[in-house]
């Protein structure tokens, strides 16, 4: 210990004797270390923190999948869930929750929550803790019982006050009342959306009917028994749902489940993402270690005479590296503190950028984890940086060094060749993320330059949910009727329409149907496409070019004939030699109403910029049967195309609203191309971090690049003054340094080319629209690298050029 407090106090007093350096290398390694302190920093809260529940390594999602179809990860229905749940024999404990939107209307003014119809089983499952109160009893999900709910801690905090004397009290959801009996404890969620309100989950008797089995709207959860892998939790349950598609081929037919750990369904997509900017921000770091091993070389260089002196005078060398890599990791330690500091203060930005994400709910902190991978980061790239001029300076000849004025030999051969080799790593590290980086920004490009098939343009929208309670039936429909006249009737409103779904907005549903005159097929393989469930000026308020027939008009309503307009998809897909204006399906929300399709109008990208359209059917929003209509327009968004700013029309809107119903609140105000960008935010998000990250890499190589050439022509400054004073044309001597720096990036391209062809293909799956060996991109990036090397070694170029023969004569 005393040995290693000797080494820091003489590092410390070495440090101070070249501020100007160790300013500049910890600067430089800050950067480095800050912006791998707040990746990782993501990485912990998404990736290696587990998921708030208990012994959440044995929860898995279940879900349907109809292979035949390409359906995937498809919810559950009620008559399954209580099949999976009481005839399997590998879950010892199974629970269900769906999702809503609802009116809370507790307070002055009523407000839109998105609340959780939860089993009470789900809730013990999940291990979920109030802070106030209680969750629910296991009787609490029969009929009569129900009417309980729990907050959470944030809308508590927000409609409540935070009051402890919350308990007991009512609050009234969708005109009914419900009793609070738990506030749940901070940070506690539940895996499917971001709902703030729970009420226990009662199914209706109805939905266990077998016709209702195709009604496919829970999330199922289960916690496997001790010793059942989900490998046989899978095939088990597969023999139950196998067993349902036998007993109910009609709906059944062809099902089957697959079974997704419960940390992979949270994670999601993201999880590629962020592992791709952590190794990103790594080589970033290692251009970092390569700048200040340049330093730290150029100061061995400098001691390698008092180095000769300490060897001479009996010093261990081994005990001498030991202390300057004490120097180092000093060095390092200091750059860790700062860079530390910069990653805090990134993370907020870093936060806003990331795209929504459930998984990110525990929140991006300086936690545990970040604190430990920054110290040992710190310690690694401290050793890292180090050694190589730790070694080179003990290891030197002692003759030559202890010789007055006495350099470059061989020694100065070995330095120079180590200090090239450093120099190509860096270039080529810093090609391999330029190439990746521009394979980010062109595919990027093209994905915003997609058409999304609509006009986004001066287009506002907002979300509603009508409660049963207080619109039945038909009187879903008659509301949005109101509405879309009045706000139709505004001066500043060109045309405004409603929908149950809107493209890019995260949210769809499928319905089967049969086609008049070809077979009757069951439910499970009937042709299926989109729900959407539209007005008339839907089409007009987004500008979905109609394409063949018509769309709907004012003269559609309920008590005309059902009508109904198909998408191009669906036109070549169900009719693909053959006019369908004029055919007739029947929805699966029908028995025995026949719907005539009357018009064909463009594809809109609906689930991504980037994905496949689907089949759609848009139905009239006033025909949708009254007993479904609850369900099939319980939410419904309404579209606006304005004349003026969209954004400036929310409050007018508003006050329409407000006089139709006074108690109906609305949510998810948004302009359209918002919610267009919204759809594209994890490309933009690795595009923008990796383009950042690269540039970040391009200045700190071109930096070194440029000390590399500026040490290496103060070093040949005897040699270039005898050149000179021999004959030797100024250009020349410009040919020689630049020609160098050139032969450098030759080589880190060969080298970072190749492995950004191999880099490129794992990005493949990030790509849209270009190849993962785009040749332009590669060409890009070479040029650039190049361009860097001459720019960042002309300086030194041209100041050798300039040496004059006498002084330097004079001074040998």
């Amino acid at each position: 210990m005393g040995r290693l407090i000797q080494d820091l106090r003489y590092a410390l007093r070495t440090l101070r004797k070249t501020p100007g350096s160790t300013a500049i290398a910890i600067t430089v390694l800050a950067l480095g270390i800050g912006v791998n302190s707040a990746i990782f920093s993501a990485v912990s809260a998404v990736l290696l923190r587990p998921p708030p529940y208990k012994d959440a390594d044995r929860l898995v999602v279940v879900w349907t999948t109809k292979l035949s179809q390409g359906m995937r990860q498809q919810r559950v229905s009620p008559g399954d869930y209580r099949d999976f749940r009481d005839g399997n024999q590998v879950f010892d404990q199974i629970g269900a929750l769906h999702t809503q939107t609802s009116v809370l209307a507790t307070g002055e003014l009523p407000e839109r929550i998105e609340t959780a119809v939860v089993s009470p089983s789900l809730l013990t499952l999940l291990g979920i803790q109030t802070e106030l109160g209680r969750t629910f009893a296991p009787e609490e999900d029969h009929p009569g019982r129900n009417h309980v709910a729990i907050l959470t801690a944030g809308l508590w905090r927000r409609h409540f006050g935070a009051s402890r004397n919350i308990l007991g009290q009512t609050v009234v959801l969708d005109g009914a009342s419900y009793t609070v009996i738990g506030v749940a404890a901070p940070g506690s969620s539940l895996p499917a959306g971001r709902s703030e309100l729970w009420i226990p989950y009662v199914p209706d008797p109805k939905y266990f009917d077998p016709s209702y089995r195709g009604y496919r709207f829970l999330n199922v959860i289960a916690h496997l028994k001790p010793g059942v892998s989900i490998e046989q939790a899978e095939s088990a349950t597969r023999i139950v749902a196998d067993r349902l598609a036998q007993t109910y081929p009609v709906y059944n037919g062809g099902y089957s489940v697959e079974l997704m750990p419960l940390r992979e369904q949270l994670v999601g997509d993201i999880r590629f993402t962020l592992w791709t900017l952590l190794a990103t921000v790594a080589a970033v770091l290692l251009i970092a270690c390569g700048n200040v091993a340049h330093l730290q070389l150029a100061r061995a260089t400098g001691r390698q005479r008092e180095m000769a002196v300490r060897i001479a005078l009996g010093a261990n060398p081994g005990r001498l590296v030991v202390q300057l890599l004490t120097e180092s990791v000093l060095l390092a330690l200091l750059a860790g503190v700062a860079g530390l500091l910069l990653g805090y203060w990134t993370m907020p930005l870093l936060v806003k950028l990331l795209p929504s994400n459930a998984a990110l709910d525990a929140g991006v902190s300086l936690d545990w984890r970040v604190l430990a991978f920054t110290l040992c980061l710190s310690v690694i790239t401290g050793v890292l940086f180090g050694l190589a001029p730790a070694v080179t300076a003990v290891r030197t000849n002692l003759n030559v060094a202890l010789r007055s004025g006495g350099r470059g030999g061989a020694g100065y051969r070995a330095q120079s060749r180590l200090r090239d080799a450093v120099m190509v790593c860096e270039m080529a590290s810093c090609a391999v993320l330029l190439i990746c980086a521009g394979l980010l920004i062109r595919s990027f490009a093209r994905l915003q330059a997609v058409n999304p098939g609509f006009r986004p343009d001066h287009i506002l929208t907002l979300e509603l949910s009508l409660p049963q309670s207080r619109y039945p039936g038909i009187q879903v429909g008659l509301f949005y009727q109101r509405l879309i006249d009045r706000v139709q009737a505004l001066a500043e409103v060109d045309v405004a329409g409603v929908s149950r779904y809107l493209p890019l907005g995260g949210s769809d549903a499928s319905l089967n149907f049969r086609i008049e005159s070809q077979p009757v097929l069951s439910s499970a393989d009937q042709p299926r496409a989109k729900f959407r469930s539209t007005s008339g000026g839907y089409f007009a308020a987004l500008g979905i070019p109609l394409q063949r027939g018509r769309v709907f008009t004012n003269s559609d309503d309920v008590h005309t004939p059902k009508v109904a307009v198909i998408n191009e998809t669906a036109a070549r897909r169900y009719w693909p030699n053959d006019n369908p204006i004029g055919k007739r399906i029947l929805s699966g929300l029908e028995e025995d109403q026949w719907t005539t399709i009357v018009g064909v109008v463009g594809d809109v990208k609906h689930a991504g910029l980037d994905a496949e359209v689907n089949p759609e059917v848009y139905y009239h929003y006033l025909q949708i049967p009254p007993d479904a209509m609850n369900y099939a327009e319980s939410t419904m968004s309404l579209v606006i195309r304005t004349r003026t700013d969209p954004a400036a029309m929310t409050s007018t809107v508003e006050r329409e609203l407000r006089m139709l119903d006074p108690g109906q609140p609305v949510s998810n105000v948004e302009t359209m191309e918002d919610i267009v960008q919204g759809s594209v935010a994890q490309p933009r998000f690795r595009t923008l971090l990796l383009s950042g990250f690269a540039a970040l890499a391009l200045l700190l190589a071109a930096l070194g690049l440029y000390g590399v050439m500026s040490y290496s022509v103060a070093q040949r400054t005897a040699e270039l003054g005898i050149r000179i004073a021999l004959g030797a044309e100024p250009g020349g001597i410009l040919r020689l340094v630049v020609g160098h720096a050139a032969r450098l990036a030759a080589i880190a391209l060969g080298i970072g080319v190749a492995i950004g062809l191999l880099v490129a293909r794992v990005m493949t799956r990030f790509l849209f629209g270009i190849s993962a060996l785009d040749p332009l991109t590669f060409l890009g990036a070479c040029l650039v690298i190049v361009a860097v090397a001459l720019l960042a070694s002309a300086l030194p170029a041209w100041r050798a050029a300039q040496v004059d023969p006498a002084i330097v004569l004079r001074a040998e």
